[in-house]
């Protein structure tokens, strides 16, 4: 096993890895702009310097309390030439497995990480996912690459360390405004495997906020010898689109983050949302997902601001009415800041409570304009 080390972070892979210390570049930098202070960013390639400063600049701009620091790097003389290959980060979601379909006469390897999704002591759950990205390796003639890291979960037993701390990220808005650098991070340790490199997006150019891998930023992160590409800037229902065209990939999908039994738990938000997805699109049963799908369950989820876009776009995907009418109240109660319906009385008064104060609170302030 091969590793990376750097102020208690590692990472690990079987496949031969980076003699360059530049893949911990993007974590520093993050960080850097989070805590407000200067880093040393050490030794840099001529592409990626001439783009931190705008890196800098968006996250300053996204992050609540980030600044504006001066960097502190050096310009290799000698950039890395690049190796051959292609590759795509792997997750078996909808975004890798359209990507994959999109660019499969091109993408060679995948690239599954432990310790992104899942934490390092749960080896059941990432065991369940090498299987299913195995199968999906297999099904495209694609090489399966696994890498193992500590970015996420674990918190180094260390000492303080000057201008910088490696533990859990404590960049504001968490890991999912963190985990761009961290893709970044790994796509640079594994230079030695590709000169370029897929990210699947996570929304569509329609509905891009602040995100930690975005079209804006992804790109920035490559150097001479890595270019690191976001891909995929359709929509949600699009990529269901072309994935529903492979059967064999639909029973295959794995979008849960509950982790809750083998595969798909059937509950969740997202769990639910894909399966909307699915059934606008005629998919009546996919095998990935248990039979779970009723209105009353659409109507019990609870959104935020980042999955009510996705949401929002299943009111024209074609449902029927009454998951229609369902997907609807679920956009209804978090638009009016209420508690999602289940049907149980103790929160239908609840909500009709919370409602009340909303509409004082709506009185009151037109009360007190002038």
């Amino acid at each position: 096993m091969n590793r990376l080390t750097n102020e208690g972070i590692w990472i690990e892979s079987d496949l031969p890895l980076s003699d360059s210390s530049l893949w911990s570049v993007p974590l520093r930098l993050v960080w850097a702009v989070s805590e407000g202070q200067t880093t040393d960013l050490g030794t840099v390639s001529p592409l990626l310097a001439s783009n931190l400063e705008v890196i800098r600049d968006i996250y300053a701009a996204w992050i609540d309390g980030g600044r504006q620091i001066p960097l502190a790097f050096e310009i290799s003389p000698h950039p890395a030439a690049p190796c051959e290959g292609v590759s795509l980060f792997f997750s078996g979601g909808v975004d890798s497995f359209y990507s994959l379909i999109k660019h499969r006469d091109e993408v060679e390897n995948l690239i599954l990480v432990n310790g992104f999704n899942e934490p390092l002591t749960d080896a059941r759950t990432f065991a369940l996912g090498n299987t299913q990205a195995s199968d999906a390796a297999r099904l495209f003639g694609k090489r399966l690459i696994t890498a193992k890291t500590n970015l996420r979960w674990e918190r180094p037993s260390l000492p303080p360390i000057t201008n910088l701390r490696w533990e859990k990220p404590s960049v504001p808005g968490g890991w999912f405004m963190f985990h761009g650098a961290a893709l970044a991070a790994i796509a640079h340790a594994l230079a030695p495997i590709h000169s370029k490199v897929y990210i699947a997006s996570s929304y569509s150019y329609a509905n891009l906020d602040p995100w930690g891998s975005h079209p804006l930023l992804d790109p920035l992160w490559s150097t001479e010898s890595v270019q690191i590409v976001h891909d995929g800037g359709e929509t949600r229902m699009a990529k269901l689109r072309v994935v529903v065209q492979y059967p064999e990939v639909s029973s295959l999908l794995r979008v849960c983050t509950e982790y809750q039994g083998d595969f798909n738990c059937g509950l969740c938000e997202k769990c639910i949302r894909t399966m909307l997805g699915l059934r606008a699109l005629g998919v009546a049963r996919c095998a990935a997902f248990p039979d779970t799908l009723t209105p009353e369950l659409v109507r019990r989820q609870k959104l935020n601001s980042v999955t009510v876009l996705q949401w929002r776009e299943l009111l024209e995907a074609g449902l029927s009415p009454s998951l229609q009418t369902a997907v609807r109240s679920a956009i209804h109660s978090y638009e009016a800041g209420l508690p999602p319906r289940n049907g149980n009385l103790r929160r239908e008064v609840l909500r009709l409570l919370v409602a009340a104060r909303h509409s004082a609170n709506a009185l009151m302030s037109a009360a007190y304009c002038p």
